[in-house]
């Protein structure tokens, strides 16, 4: 009869046996993705949350080990509703964990044209309209808007649409010219753009939707406008403008036109 030793050594034998070098890799991504997320959730509640469902869960296993079935019970009911707790209770931080997860370097050099991006662009459009702010954001694609930058006031912030909310707020100084979005950041505001001279396209249009146009025809920009009058939202594209247009078909045609616009 064999050993404990001897059957030991046979188990981790037959064990490395099997173990192959899509074992590791699979080992690898786990540790490198579980790694990750505590250090991006390190520090917050989410943290302090899931090292108590860790525990809960540690303990859980414990029990059943131990063959003690009615705690196993009140830890597994414990863990269920922990569970849904979790996720209600940090929603906020769960939307915070998977824009963090967006804006990854490593990421950005796959989609160019963040969604996290896009969104907080839309939603800044969203949130002018209701306000009835005006607003004129400018996407720089292909064609360098950097000139234009040069007659505003240079930002290079990160795309948020607070801070462009902020800057179309009636009375700050800036609230009258362009945003221009470049490379992925807020790269100057107050910006004067070139006015569309197309009589057929510019009747009855005011300053910022004529700006929208002209930039367009001179550029491969493209440009996101609010009205202040009749808080609409409209897309100007090589020198065209569309028929208003709510939030989620402006999500839309962003993803689909904004490639290049480092957004």
């Amino acid at each position: 009869m064999p050993s404990t030793a001897t059957g030991a050594t046979l188990w981790w034998t037959n064990l490395l046996a099997g173990f192959g070098w899509r074992d590791v890799a699979d080992l690898v991504v786990v540790w490198a993705i579980v790694t990750g997320l505590l250090r991006i959730v390190r520090d917050t509640r989410t943290f302090q949350m899931l090292r108590g469902l860790g525990l809960l869960l540690l303990a859980a296993v414990v029990t059943r080990y131990l063959s003690l079935p009615t705690v196993t019970w009140l830890l597994q009911s414990l863990l269920v509703v922990f569970a849904i707790g979790l996720i209600i209770v940090l929603q906020p931080e769960l939307r915070r964990l998977i824009t963090t997860i967006g804006e990854q370097p490593f990421l950005k050099a796959f989609f160019p044209h963040s969604l996290v991006h896009v969104r907080e662009i839309v939603e800044a459009a969203r949130f002018l309209s209701d306000q009835g702010w005006g607003g004129l954001i400018i996407l720089e694609r292909e064609t360098s808007l950097a000139g234009f930058g040069e007659s505003g006031v240079r930002i290079d912030a990160d795309i948020k649409a607070e801070l462009l909310g902020s800057i179309f707020t009636p009375g700050s100084p800036l609230h009258d010219g362009a945003a221009i979005v470049r490379a992925g950041r807020i790269f100057a505001a107050g910006c004067t753009l070139p006015l569309s001279e197309v009589k057929s396209q510019v009747t009855a249009l005011g300053m910022r939707h004529r700006a929208a146009i002209g930039v367009t025809e001179e550029t491969d920009a493209v440009a996101i406008v609010v009205s202040e009058e009749s808080r609409r939202i409209a897309l100007a594209m090589r020198g065209q403008l569309t028929p208003p247009l709510d939030a989620a078909t402006l999500e839309d045609m962003l993803m689909l036109h904004g490639k290049g616009s480092g957004v």
